[in-house]
């Protein structure tokens, strides 16, 4: 009767297939099968590697897997009888009970290229190296999309921050003066007589200014605006009006020949009669 290595070999060499290219197609190092093609299965694995090898090989072959492993198991008994080797010493490390063996068959793992010094603890006993490369490809992959989930999330938060900045830094619309300290006059407003029913007041801007002219008694507003560099607006009024303005020191108030500007730049309001 034939060895399970004869009958390895012999259904490798009938379908013309090297050893290399068979551990190319079957995942398994060459060495490892050129070891069970010489009926050798002593290398430095556990047990349940070997049963995996022998029936990933077989099947490959075209051989009958199940009449392999269990030849392989009588081959095991038989060796383990008194007065000879045990099998742990002819074929490598043996797992201790029935239930080991079965899981073994059950299993069905596909083995990927392993070292011959690799141990595993029975809670890997069905991981295999191909397997092991596709898990870290995908590992791989996920990290990668979760950079760039994570990169385009800051992208919108920076850009929404960026867009409430520049929201914010629209023309003021000043509606309450009371929250605005008057700023000192450099030229002061001499006491004249009562100003005349209807009156008039220049406004001459240097630079950029935003402008708010309204009439104290009937809250009436003359005039809001932006005004540019240059720029000059004459108004008429009737009683004092309060002038708020963004840039004190781009504003010049012309009022009945005196004109008036603001000691200090910024946001100020000033009172004419």
């Amino acid at each position: 009767m034939q060895s399970i290595g004869e009958r390895l070999e012999e259904a490798r060499k009938r379908k013309g297939i090297s050893l290399r290219e068979a551990a190319e197609a079957t995942k398994i190092r060459s060495d490892y099968l050129g070891k069970m093609e010489q009926n050798q299965f002593d290398f430095e694995l556990p047990d349940i590697y070997k049963r995996g090898f022998l029936k990933n090989y077989a099947r490959y072959l075209e051989l009958d897997p199940e009449n392999i492993l269990n030849d392989y198991t009588s081959g095991l008994q038989g060796k383990s009888r008194p007065g000879k080797k045990s099998g742990s010493e002819l074929f490598g490390s043996m797992a201790d009970n029935d239930a080991a063996t079965d899981s073994a068959d059950n299993a069905e793992p596909s083995y990927g290229r392993i070292s011959a010094n690799r141990t595993s603890s029975p809670s890997e006993t069905d991981a295999n190296a191909e397997d092991q490369g596709d898990d870290s490809d995908k590992i791989f992959y996920i990290k990668a999309g979760l950079i760039a989930v994570g990169t385009l999330a800051l992208v919108f938060i920076i850009f929404g921050l960026i867009r409430a900045i520049l929201g914010s830094g629209s023309d003021p619309v000043v509606d309450t003066p009371e929250q605005i300290d008057p700023p000192a006059i450099s030229e002061s407003v001499e006491a004249t007589a009562p100003a005349a029913v209807e009156d008039s007041i220049t406004l001459i801007a240097s630079g950029n200014v935003y402008v708010l002219v309204k009439q104290r008694d009937d809250k009436q507003e003359l005039f809001r605006k932006t005004m540019s560099a240059g720029e000059t607006v004459q108004l008429s009024k009737s009683g004092p009006v309060d002038i708020l303005f963004t840039a004190g020191e781009n504003i010049v108030i012309d009022h009945a020949g005196e004109r008036l500007r603001p000691s200090s730049s910024g946001t100020a309001k000033i009172s004419i009669p």
